[in-house]
């Protein structure tokens, strides 16, 4: 098809990660109601430009994704994802492509394939490799793509860039801007830090019987055991992923599965329908798990989130037999056979959790006036012309050496060293940050001296500034314009719709 691949074979596999996104999950999930049933390639998926795509279109778009990861082109990836989902980057990929079109800036093949193969993903020892790109072609298409999609994602990646131009291209940083962010990221700043403990504050805190009492009286109804279910479920298994097996093979084990689970499901809907009959008559085999709570599931499910939240949403009243459930290596359907209700516990059997809430808060509390009143201590010492280590000193509180540090590379063997910077950025020379939080309590920053001290590659890292200042400001007005494009292409996810309606 593309001489530009058929050129560049080769034996080696690519090196570069290939995250593959089950687009299935997104376009070709169950339909909800009693109705039950997989959505189908030519089922509506979504609506843009007063365009209809179908399922299978919108799984396409979905599945072209991994292109843009595979080839490392991350700035089209955040384009393309900045909505949200799977369902938004396909419907942003039209957006872009028909926006490109209409401008008159779509790259042709020769511009993308000259673009490919500067690309690093395509790179070995600095050089471009034909293998690197052949195998990339090869892994696509047990993906059911091809290097067609390879080109059209490198297309719109020239595209998108080309699109950020055009929307920021007359903006430049001002030299003002770009010194006080250079002097803000690069400043020398020489601190001493006092750190507070809430474990201290922990063992200072006394708490009483009387209020205990009053916390349990006053937030009973929290306190009860938590409910119990026990379900008998089938286990409807994806088959195994084998990239040796011919797509067709592998797309035909698939559907061999799902049309299990539409038989389990249209049986289960039936008047009368009994879970116990169901499996026995389609010869499905029958798992159980016993009592467990919502927190603690057993080992066999306890990965699957969406399988628990849906056996304690269950009601068997209304719907003895639940729908299906997609987990993580295949789908479930469940009956639940035992519920044990939640159960009001007595003050003897919470004692000691509450005790320990109530030692929380009053450390915290203590913590924070600790480190309050240090600060307005320190503060009014400093105002009186004292130094900080003879404050420090008659306060009883330990002040560490002061430390040179910079914003933008924090000395790695210094705890919380970035957020003592980012603090001591903002605060003057000679004075005192706020409290910042950290994993054992709090510290407080004394920031001694702020300098620009000089450094053979300022005149690069203002460049560079400069750039980021420009790149930052273009990428936020191709979002506002961006964003303006989605709502004239009035974008409508129809499947989602049905399912709503169902």
């Amino acid at each position: 098809m593309l001489e530009f691949f058929r050129r560049h074979r080769g034996a080696f596999l690519i090196t570069v990660t290939v995250i593959i996104i089950i687009s299935f999950s997104v376009w070709g999930g169950w339909k909800s109601g009693r109705d039950s049933i997989m959505a189908q390639p030519t089922d509506p998926a979504f609506e843009v430009y007063g365009r209809t795509y179908t399922v299978a279109e919108a799984q396409r778009l979905s599945r072209r994704l991994n292109v843009t990861y595979m080839l490392q082109l991350f700035d089209l990836l955040s384009a393309l994802s900045r909505s949200g989902g799977q369902a938004d980057a396909a419907i942003n990929q039209v957006i872009l492509q028909t926006e490109l079109e209409r401008l008159g800036v779509m790259p042709d093949d020769a511009e993308a394939q000259a673009a490919m193969e500067k690309l690093p993903a395509f790179m070995e020892n600095g050089v471009f490799s034909q293998q690197r790109a052949y195998n990339a072609q090869q892994m696509l298409g047990s993906y059911g793509l091809s290097a067609q999609d390879m080109l059209d994602i490198m297309k719109l990646s020239i595209g998108h860039a080309k699109l950020k131009d055009l929307a920021g291209k007359n903006y430049v940083a001002g030299p003002l801007e770009v010194e006080k962010s250079y002097a803000s990221e690069h400043q020398t700043l020489k601190v001493a830090t006092i750190s507070f403990s809430l474990e201290d504050q922990k063992k200072a805190a006394v708490v009483t019987d009387e209020e205990i009492q009053k916390y349990y009286d006053e937030n009973k109804e929290t306190y009860k055991t938590p409910e119990k279910r026990a379900v008998s479920y089938v286990f409807f298994e994806n088959p195994k992923e084998d990239d040796k097996k011919p797509l067709e093979e592998r797309q035909k084990a698939q559907r061999e599965v799902v049309d299990r689970v539409n038989k389990f499901n249209e049986a289960s809907i039936a008047p009368g329908a009994s879970f116990d009959a169901i499996v026995k008559d389609l010869k499905e085999a029958e798992l159980k798990a016993p009592l467990f709570e919502r927190e603690s599931p057993p080992d066999a499910i306890k990965d699957e989130a969406d399988l628990i939240a849906a056996i304690f949403a269950h009601n068997n009243q209304t719907r003895p037999v639940s729908d299906p459930v997609k987990g993580a290596k295949g789908y479930y359907i469940f009956t639940v056979t035992q519920t044990e209700e939640p159960r009001q516990q007595e003050l003897g059997e919470v004692k000691d959790k509450i005790k320990e809430t109530l030692t929380a808060q009053k450390a915290q509390e203590g913590l924070t006036k600790a480190v309050n009143d240090a600060r307005d201590a320190l503060a009014a010492g400093l105002k009186e012309g004292k130094k900080i280590e003879d404050i420090a000193k008659e306060l009883k509180l330990t002040l560490t050496p002061a430390t040179d540090l910079t914003i933008s590379a924090p000395p790695a063997e210094m705890p919380h060293a970035y957020e003592i910077a980012r603090a001591a950025r903002d605060t003057p020379a000679g004075g005192l940050t706020q409290s910042i939080d950290t994993d054992t309590g709090a510290l407080l920053a004394h920031v001694q001296a702020k300098e620009l001290r000089k450094r053979e590659d300022s005149a690069a890292l203002r460049e560079n500034m400069a750039a980021t200042r420009a790149s930052m400001e273009q990428n936020r007005l191709f979002e506002a314009w961006f964003s303006k494009l989605r709502e004239a292409a009035k974008p409508r996810t129809l499947l989602k719709e049905a399912e709503e309606q169902a």
